[in-house]
């Protein structure tokens, strides 16, 4: 059982990476194999669009360090991901790398990673969670999703100055019981999982899109319900069928790649000529 520590902080022995290292400690009493590494320290540069890696199964050509990153979230049998909140959300280079991660939707990686017992444990940090914190647990958990790690633990956590969260006993439990409920998921433990009541059932978020015919939907995991009033709270509920089209069963994320995503290479293709006369007319020669 390996479990790979992430850190999304450019502060060395920041709040994030304390809160990392406490819970790839707890991880190793569990029995696990653990490492800990830095995504700042490496070279991440942004995903071109150019799909080679799924109409053609290629690996990335972006001369930096994704392929070797990619190459260790797949060996890895867990993550525990770690970030501080700039502007309501986590660092710039959790998203560039997240979106590079498009590399293990091609299906033959989809199907191997989706055989295998995956799990993610999160640790956030920011300095008000209450209100200054709204995307941050979202999008590390749309990193874990997008590696196939379902995210089984989290934290958010007040800290601000780099390190005190050394001084914040309960901080420490929570890193703790992270990184521990990681390595007892992937031992098979039943664990039950974090969850927040009349929220999004899969991801527990309380993000939600309203929609026009008066349900609403999780952003991150794409399931629709109904907002009923209960004792004065709104509850999202969302039946067991809206729960088995969810984004991240791995029904769902084939159907995307092979009925929408792989079409359009060759419904471009068909088209070009037309694209290329129809920027012709609205650019002229300058269009590229």
């Amino acid at each position: 059982m390996r479990i790979l520590g992430l850190v999304a902080s450019y502060r060395k022995m920041g709040n994030s990476e304390v809160l990392v290292r406490v819970a790839l400690e707890a991880a190793d009493e569990e029995g696990a194999e653990t490492e800990l590494l830095r995504l700042t320290d490496l070279d991440i540069r942004p995903c071109k669009g150019c799909m080679a890696c799924l109409f053609k199964g290629e690996r990335c050509a972006i001369p930096d360090d994704m392929p070797r990153l990619l190459d260790w979230l797949v060996e890895a049998d867990g993550l525990i991901v770690g970030a501080p909140t700039y502007m309501l959300a986590p660092p710039g280079i959790v998203k560039m790398a997240t979106d590079r991660l498009i590399e293990l939707m091609h299906p033959d990686r989809l199907k191997a990673l989706a055989a295998r017992r995956r799990a993610s444990g999160i640790l956030a940090v920011a300095t008000e969670p209450e209100g200054w914190a709204s995307f941050t647990l979202p999008l590390l958990k749309l990193f874990c999703y997008s590696a196939l790690a379902p995210p089984v633990d989290w934290a958010l956590v007040k800290a601000s100055g780099p390190g005190e969260v050394a001084l914040d006993e309960e901080a420490l439990e929570a890193a703790r019981r992270v990184g521990a409920n990681v390595a007892r998921f992937l031992k098979e433990a039943d664990l039950e999982l974090p969850t927040a009541e009349g929220a999004c059932p899969i991801c527990s978020g309380c993000l939600l899109e309203l929609l026009e015919d008066g349900r609403a939907r999780c952003p991150l995991c794409g399931v629709k319900g109904e907002l009923v009033q209960e004792e004065g709270r709104w509850i999202l509920r969302v039946g067991q069928e809206e729960l088995a089209r969810a984004r991240w069963a791995l029904d769902s994320m084939l159907k995307h790649v092979l009925e929408v995503v792989m079409p359009t290479k060759d419904h471009y293709l068909a088209r070009l000529g037309e694209i290329r006369r129809a920027l012709k007319e609205l650019f002229g020669q300058k269009g590229h």
